[in-house]
């Protein structure tokens, strides 16, 4: 998608290798004069104004290092574990805290964070929320977004920091499962919501759905509406239909549903 370029001069991309990370390459390609990538695992080679520099996000120092320079962030580096909980302390939440502060003391202007909707995945699938719920996480994956997005707000009330937490949908080429329908965020579409919340003038802390214009809706972006984010595309039914019961009662689906105790277990789990 050709377009205008960004006030920018050098964006730090964590998660590189990754398959949003790898959109975001092809997104930044000519609109930045610098783009330095990291990610632990192996990264395509570099092209034009690219930079590689592969680091751990465990790594505080390399952190620091990966972030000289730097104007903005695009922090997409996690691990989508559902309950590996030294995975989760190492990288998600430590190493989005080395990003965080880092950035901020490097003089980053920006932080865009790949928060999720796993962040509030145990609400159900038959209510409508906005931005400002309380955070209900459905896994210790969506706990270290929740994490991600306070340590956000922190750094903007503390040191203003500016960011944008994406609690980003089902991003793939199309929507497979029954709950994707309403879930679904096109390519296109991430696009979109990636650059509006690169160039708006004004962010502070803020808080968006990462979601196409789909049929069904779970979620309310009303009070993003200052990104100028603007979903175009809309997730397509199969011939016969979508199914209709969604595949689980609550928004995280499958992560909102693993180790999920039921019934009179639930209740008279010891407290």
């Amino acid at each position: 998608m050709a377009g205008a370029k960004l006030d920018y001069d050098r964006i730090l991309v964590t998660g590189a290798a990754g398959y949003l990370g790898k959109l975001v390459r092809g997104s930044l390609r000519g609109r930045v004069p610098h783009v330095r990538l990291t990610d632990i695992a192996p990264m395509a080679p570099a092209v034009g104004g690219e930079e590689l520099y592969p680091c751990d996000l465990a790594d505080a120092a390399g952190i620091t290092r990966a972030l000289e320079g730097v104007d903005a962030v695009v922090h997409l580096g996690a691990s989508l574990n559902v309950d590996n909980w030294q995975q989760t302390l190492s990288i998600n939440i430590a190493g989005t805290y080395n990003v965080f502060d880092a950035a901020r003391r490097a003089g980053a202007r920006r932080v865009v964070y790949a928060s999720s909707h796993h962040a509030v995945g145990m609400y159900p699938t038959s209510q409508q929320i906005g931005i400002d719920v309380p955070m209900r996480p459905d896994s210790l994956y969506g706990l270290s977004k929740c994490f991600g997005e306070d340590l956000a707000r922190y750094c903007w009330d503390k040191f203003g920091l500016e960011a944008v937490c994406l609690r980003i949908g089902s991003a793939k080429p199309a929507a497979v499962e029954r709950r994707e329908y309403a879930t679904w965020l096109s390519e296109p579409d991430f696009e979109r919501l990636l650059l509006a919340s690169l160039s708006a003038p004004s962010v502070g802390f803020s808080v968006v759905y990462g979601m196409s214009d789909n049929g069904e809706v779970w979620w309310d972006n009303a009070g993003a509406a200052h990104l100028g984010f603007q979903p175009f595309d809309k997730a397509v039914p199969p011939a016969g239909g979508i199914p209709a019961a969604p595949d689980y009662p609550l928004q995280g689906g499958k992560r909102a549903a693993h180790g999920m105790l039921e019934g009179d277990a639930r209740l008279g789990a010891k407290r």
